[in-house]
């Protein structure tokens, strides 16, 4: 028998995945000054109304969902699998590029979404990769000149802008 989520699950854990993140809101918030001084609110003020107001609105859904029972599916097993195939190296991707640089870990996710999800060759992948690498660094640091972290590369870059 295949795997699945129910509706029911997902809603109770997005719920309260919502009033987790209110509740340290709230939390750090409460660590600043929240009322109002002489030249306007405190640092603290919006935050803590807006979380106090994502906490109420996170507990409505949480027991919205409770009182509500449901066998539905909302995903087979085989639907998870195929959303993580792709949600797992995207999040692999913004993890390393702060280390690898932008460029370096673009092209290694586009080569490994060309194999995996489009069925190119790995040498084809590989070009895919680099090509859309490089129309990025001509689009971003030429074209633009807005710079996006280059890692390790960005000491050879320097070096060839110095040639």
């Amino acid at each position: 028998m295949s795997k699945s989520v129910s509706r029911q699950a997902l809603e109770l854990s997005v719920a309260g995945l919502i009033s987790a993140f209110a509740a340290a809101i709230v939390y750090a918030s409460l660590q600043l000054e929240t009322g109002w001084g002489a030249t306007g609110p405190e640092a603290g003020y919006f935050p803590l109304r807006l979380g106090l107001l994502l906490l109420a609105t996170g507990i409505a859904l949480t027991l919205q969902a409770a009182r509500t029972p449901s066998d539905e599916v909302f995903a087979s097993g085989l639907q998870l699998r195929r959303v993580l195939s792709q949600f797992i190296p995207t999040v692999e991707l913004a993890l390393a590029a702060p280390f690898t640089g932008f460029y370096l870990a673009a092209a290694v996710f586009l080569s490994y979404m060309a194999r995996n999800h489009g069925s190119f060759a790995w040498r084809q992948a590989i070009a895919i990769g680099l090509l859309a690498a490089a129309v990025m660094f001509a689009v971003f640091e030429v074209w633009f000149g807005v710079p996006l972290t280059r890692g390790p590369l960005e000491e050879l870059y320097d070096a060839w802008r110095a040639a």
